[in-house]
């Protein structure tokens, strides 16, 4: 990945978690409310989207260490 390709990702990544975290503020705008309740598939929807962003940007953020250490020649570490 170049440099242009991981600020592209970035952007991309950014954007669609941002998404997800408006969506997800709307559902607890609803939950608040009593318009939905907390076991309204909506409300699992969006915490599965809410995982998924995670496992994205933690799998962005081992393949940005992944080319620092190959570019500095240090020993890759283990993402958590």
């Amino acid at each position: 990945m170049n440099r242009d390709q991981i600020l592209r990702r970035n952007d991309e990544i950014t954007a669609e978690t941002d998404a997800v975290i408006r969506r997800g503020k709307e559902i607890v705008s609803k939950l608040e409310s009593g318009a939905i309740k907390p076991d309204d598939p909506q409300v699992k929807e969006v915490l599965q989207q809410l995982i998924e962003r995670r496992r994205i940007g933690n799998e962005f953020n081992a393949e940005l260490t992944r080319l620092v250490h190959e570019q500095s020649d240090e020993p890759t570490r283990t993402p958590r």
